[in-house]
């Protein structure tokens, strides 16, 4: 005679209802706020127009002999219409646990934790956005970023020394260096910037403390930096990870042109009755632009 519970034909218990949905964790960097944005664009191209006045100067005579000359010129953003679009059936989820947080009905235009998803969509929209920043549209669009620009083949100061990529022991001394690239005429503004891999980040971090360089002023849970000695903030990007190119200048010389501001970060749900279905869309505008070239410096490195 057999006792007891015969659950031999029962699956292993996993409870999946106890705990809310949780979002996979983004890497979150801030570029866009040490560049110039400018919104009110349509895609296409659009020109930034700089000028440069030469003034020479000689000894004092009589008559006038003009020898100055003003020199406008132009650098070209190209600005990409981009999208994400997905459609969800929310009837599929009733077979699943996910069941168990919808509603009684038939309706089809409510999703389980929505506002988890929408946390998730727009913490990957703006790792996008990073990301175009440094690289590109890819084939997303036509725009190049600001790696493909701030090249010292465009005209950037390349650094001093043997570029290399930054560990503990060399991060310190190779940011001097780039941050000496950096054309003097600028050395004295507020927004000079340095852009750096999260990795490279972490390990200039690791060199100022091995150096006892404690007093470096931190912001934000040292997401940004002062360099030692500078006047330079030592800024991480997500479009950066797995490269060891880096960069250095007056931030504001950067553009970054978009149809409207708000688009960046805003998109929407609703429910598409004909095809009964969820719908997610976001759409924005964005380009990428270097000023001058010339006024940055760069270790050129892939």
């Amino acid at each position: 005679m057999a006792f007891g519970f015969d659950v031999a034909a029962l699956p292993a218990y996993t409870d999946q209802l106890s705990l809310d949905l949780i979002s996979k964790v983004v890497l979150k960097t801030d570029l866009l706020d040490f560049v110039d944005l400018r919104s009110g664009f349509t895609s296409g191209t659009v020109a930034i127009n700089l000028v440069d006045a030469a003034l020479p100067v000689s000894a004092l005579s009589c008559g006038f002999t003009p020898d100055g000359q003003v020199t406008y010129s132009q650098v070209n953003v190209t600005i990409d219409s981009l999208q994400s679009k997905t459609t969800m059936c929310v009837e599929d989820l009733r077979s699943v646990y996910q069941s168990a947080f919808m509603n009684a009905g038939t309706g089809n235009d409510f999703i389980p934790f929505e506002n988890v998803i929408s946390e998730s969509y727009s913490d990957k929209l703006r790792k996008y956005n990073e990301g175009y920043l440094i690289n590109g549209a890819g084939a997303a669009g036509t725009g190049t970023g600001i790696k493909a620009q701030i090249t010292s083949a465009n005209g950037a100061n390349l650094q001093a020394g043997v570029p290399a990529a930054w560990t503990a022991a060399n991060a310190f001394s190779q940011a001097l260096d780039l941050y000496d690239a950096i054309d003097e005429s600028v050395k004295d503004r507020d927004d000079l910037i340095m852009v750096v891999s999260p990795d490279a980040y972490r390990a200039l971090v690791r060199a100022l403390v091995a150096q006892n360089l404690y007093h470096f002023n931190s912001v934000e849970s040292n997401d940004i930096l002062i360099l030692p000695g500078t006047n330079v903030t030592v800024v991480k990007s997500s479009g950066l990870v797995g490269s060891d190119y880096k960069m250095a200048g007056p931030g504001k010389m950067i553009l970054a042109a978009t149809g409207l501001t708000d688009e960046l970060d805003s998109f929407r749900f609703f429910y598409d009755e004909a095809a009964d279905v969820m719908k997610f869309r976001a759409a924005w505008r964005l380009g990428v632009g270097v000023g001058e070239v010339n006024l940055f410096g760069t270790n050129d490195m892939a």
